[in-house]
């Protein structure tokens, strides 16, 4: 893949969702899906056919710091496999959440459904931080 397949999915993406960004999302900085932040990461050197996205789950409750980071890894135990998505924690210390998959395959529909989904997943955890009540 090229990086020019990269930038024709950002913008047809960019189109599809009415965001006026598309220079913004292939540079790897933020932009707003249903209220959640989103990145786009892409490598032509170190993985031409790959891209990773990220979306920003936000900052874990400080009063039960301990038991939403248990949480994050018991649910990373569950989708653990080889190249399966992750939650991590970002340089400011919030989650993010990311998802590798083929570029080849990715058409700007099913990006934006991914986007929406776990947009709609992130503002979730923002309530319950997969924790019981």
């Amino acid at each position: 893949m090229s990086r020019s397949r990269f930038i024709d999915l950002a913008n047809a993406f960019c189109l599809l969702a009415k965001i006026d960004q598309p220079t913004a999302l292939v540079e790897g900085n933020a932009i707003e899906v249903d209220g959640v932040d989103f990145f786009l990461q892409y490598d032509e050197q170190l993985a031409p056919e790959h891209l990773v996205l990220y979306c920003d789950f936000g900052f874990p409750p400080a009063a039960r710091l301990l038991d939403a980071y248990q949480a994050l890894l018991e649910t990373n135990m569950i989708v653990y496999g080889a190249n399966a998505p992750a939650f991590m924690l970002g340089p400011d210390r919030q989650v993010v959440f990311g998802y590798g998959c083929p570029l080849q395959d990715l058409q700007a529909p099913e990006l934006l459904d991914i986007f929406v989904n776990l947009a709609a997943q992130a503002r979730d955890w923002r309530t319950d931080y997969f924790l019981e009540a």
